[in-house]
C-alpha cells in the first residue's frame, strides 16, 4: 500500500482528506505542522500532500527543504491550499511542487492518482 504524508493544520480538513485518500486505497500519515512534517517524511512515503499555511514551519519552507534534501527531493509534492492565484502556483512550481490544487475546488484523489498511478 502506498503511503502518503498529509500535512494539514486544520483538523477537519485533514480528516476529510485522509478519509478520501484511504477510501482510494492509500495509507495516510498526518502531520499538523511543518516541523512535524519534516520529521515524519523520513518514515518513508510515496508522496506528500502539503498545505502552505502551517504553524511552526510554513509550507513554503517545508517544500524548499524537501526539494533541496538528497533524501527527499525525489518525493512528489502536491500543494493543496486555499491560496489561489497564478503567482502562488508559479512560486510553488519554482520551489519544486509537482502539482498545485485548491483544497476546496479541485479533486485531491484524482491528482494523487495521476502522479502515483493509483494506490
Amino acid at each position: 500500500m502506498k503511503r502518503i504524508l498529509l500535512v494539514e493544520d486544520d483538523l477537519l480538513a485533514a480528516r476529510a482528506s485522509q478519509r478520501r485518500l484511504e477510501e482510494a486505497g492509500y495509507e495516510v500519515e498526518c502531520a499538523l505542522d511543518g516541523e512535524e512534517a519534516l520529521h515524519k517524511v523520513h518514515n518513508g512515503c510515496y508522496l506528500v500532500v502539503l498545505d502552505l499555511l502551517l504553524p511552526k514551519v510554513d509550507g513554503w519552507e517545508v517544500l524548499e527543504k524537501l526539494k533541496n534534501h538528497d533524501g527527499t527531493k525525489h518525493i512528489p509534492v502536491v500543494v493543496c491550499t486555499v491560496l489561489d492565484g497564478e503567482d502562488y502556483r508559479q512560486r510553488a512550481q519554482k520551489f519544486g511542487a509537482d502539482a498545485y490544487i485548491n483544497k476546496f475546488n479541485d479533486d485531491l484523489v484524482a491528482e494523487v492518482n495521476r502522479i502515483l498511478g493509483g494506490a
